[in-house]
């Protein structure tokens, strides 16, 4: 009996059967993802083997495309570090990075084969620790606590804790983003508190211990230079440095008492310039009229706010040509105050010197008032020499002094009238001699 365009019944019965003593292969078997460490060991397990399994064969990759690695029938060219536990299961020693990949264990039954494929990744933990920090948002007003730790294979897991709680479940939290080696959360500053801790809590598939970083919240803490002072038309600059915040600082200037509130903008006679935590504001071309006062340096991050009061006072130029003369003069007179003070207690330094220059220049009138009316020299001598006088004027060269003056010049001329009368009575002596 024949059909037209159809296989006669016959062969169609013959491909049939046929067709079911192909054994059948399991396209589906089953999947898992195990772990290992770089250096470390790892245990592969073909599971659910059968007892009447007559051959276990482990491929690395697709069992259609690439030959067995290892069979528990046939002995392939070994490695050290593949083996086969209880005739099923394979072990690796000494993993390293290439030995990641997709592995497939085949049962071969008599009838149908069984396939259990197992993703191998060889993992690295991180070495170091995980770093945390917090950030200001870009709108300024929310606070971003970011976690990273890199160098790990795969990638580690992070989250953060605040008071042993984790701040995913927290109301307060505005987004959770995770990249790679890095978690960033963003809270609301409304919640937020001078020295509120945060912890940063890491995990690795490969690592037992979970290492933690923490993060304390600060609000800005504020210093400036003394209190400036500027000339008019001079130029002076005034200095605002952040010592302490967590995170960092937004540092604004703005006018003082004067116009509260009002923030300096750069430009014009303003100039303000920031380098880290220092902020500078230079007012150029200062004016007593505008410019005097104080200003206020405003520190803010999300936690909080601090502001700082710095003094600028603005005065008139001084004459320097004046001062300097006035200082020339000042000294001048001091100079000469002092000369004749020294000449008026002490002259008779200069008196006697003046004697011992000019003893030959001039004639010497003493004048004596005395009681003794006696003319002889003896009278005269005893009367210079006496303590009981009273008043005695000399004139020297045409010059008047004072009685004890005059008897530093007595005595003087005494000494050389005594002088020469020893020099005379020598001269006797050898004339009588002779």
């Amino acid at each position: 009996m024949r059909f037209p365009g159809r296989t006669p019944p016959a062969r169609f019965f013959l491909l049939l059967c046929v067709w079911r003593l192909v054994p059948r292969r399991d396209a589906t078997g089953t999947e898992e993802v195990v772990f290992g460490k770089v250096g470390g060991s790892i245990l592969l397990l073909c599971r659910n083997v059968s007892k009447e399994a007559t051959e276990v064969l482990w491929f690395q990759g697709d069992p259609h495309s690439f030959p067995p690695l290892f069979s528990s029938r046939v002995a392939f060219p070994p490695d050290v570090r593949f083996s086969l536990v209880d005739n099923s299961s394979l072990s690796i020693t000494e993993l390293r990075a290439q030995d990641e990949g997709n592995y497939t264990c085949k049962e071969v039954l008599n009838k149908t084969d069984h396939e259990h494929r197992v993703q191998l990744l060889v993992a690295s933990p991180p070495q170091s620790t995980p770093k945390c920090w917090a950030e200001t948002s870009s709108s300024g007003l929310m606070l971003q606590l970011v976690c990273s730790w890199p160098g790990g294979y795969p990638h580690p897991t992070l989250h953060w804790r605040e008071e042993g709680q984790d701040l995913e479940n927290s109301s307060w939290v505005l987004s959770s983003t995770s990249s790679s080696d890095t978690h960033v959360e963003t809270l609301n500053s409304s919640h937020l508190s001078h020295r509120k801790v945060f912890k940063c809590v890491g995990s690795h598939v490969v690592r037992q211990e979970e290492p933690t970083c923490t993060v304390e919240i600060k609000i800005p803490s504020l210093e400036s230079d003394p209190p400036k002072t500027c000339f008019v038309g001079d130029s002076v600059t005034l200095t605002c440095r952040v010592t302490e915040s967590i995170p960092s600082a937004r540092l604004t200037w703005l006018r003082g008492i004067a116009q509260p509130g009002a923030e300096i903008q750069p430009g014009g006679r303003y100039l303000i310039a920031q380098e880290g935590n220092v902020s500078r504001l230079t007012i150029q071309n200062c004016s007593q009229a505008t410019d005097g006062g104080c200003y206020v340096c405003k520190a803010q991050n999300p936690v909080g706010l601090r502001e700082l009061f710095v003094c600028l006072t603005v005065k008139q130029p001084v004459n320097i040509v004046g001062v300097v003369g006035a200082v020339v003069v000042l000294s001048l007179l001091a100079v000469l105050t002092v000369t004749g003070v020294v000449l008026y207690y002490s002259p008779r330094l200069c008196l006697r010197g003046a004697a011992f220059r000019n003893h030959d220049s001039g004639d010497v009138l003493v004048l004596v008032d005395s009681d003794d009316d006696d003319d002889n020299d003896n009278g005269e001598e005893e009367a210079m020499s006496s303590s009981a006088k009273q008043e005695v004027l000399a004139l020297v060269n045409g010059s008047s002094v004072r009685a004890p003056y005059l008897n530093c010049l007595m005595e003087g001329d005494d000494g050389e009238q005594r002088g020469s009368g020893s020099a005379e009575g020598v001269r006797g002596e050898e004339t009588q001699g002779s």
